[in-house]
């Protein structure tokens, strides 16, 4: 009986942990030397833990349209900063300077977003240990 209940909170801890692995550190994915500026209008927003995500659709150097997935932060922390759902909303122009993916892939994870009609602040990231040495 023991044995049994040992092996039944062991699964349940393995369990409880699986979330934690879909969850990455900023340096897997992003590039802090690869600093990105989107406008476009929003297509689509997933919110979402452990990150939330908004896709738009942004011109290139070259005027084409291309879409790019925005990694922002947990729904919490949106949350605090008064962004609740229906915010942003499908097609809203929002600017967000960023950093692209070291894959080259169109995904940025955002250090600002701002409404483009309004100019009004989203949200802003605090500034990493990288970028305070260069500003």
């Amino acid at each position: 009986m023991k044995a049994l209940f040992l092996s039944f909170v062991g699964a349940a801890s393995l369990l409880a942990a699986l979330p934690a692995l879909s969850h990455h550190s900023f340096a897997a994915e992003f590039d802090i030397n690869r600093p990105v500026k989107l406008t476009g209008a929003v297509t689509k927003l997933e919110w979402t833990n452990p990150h939330a995500w908004v896709f738009i659709d942004a011109k290139d150097d070259k005027g084409n349209v291309q879409n790019w997935g925005v990694e922002l932060v947990g729904i919490n922390d949106l949350m605090r900063r008064g962004w609740a759902r229906g915010r942003v909303n499908t097609g809203d122009v929002i600017y967000v300077e960023g950093y692209g993916s070291k894959n080259g892939l169109n995904l940025a994870n955002a250090a600002s977003v701002k409404l483009a009609s309004t100019g009004e602040l989203l949200w802003a990231s605090v500034p990493r240990e990288s970028q305070k040495a260069t500003e």
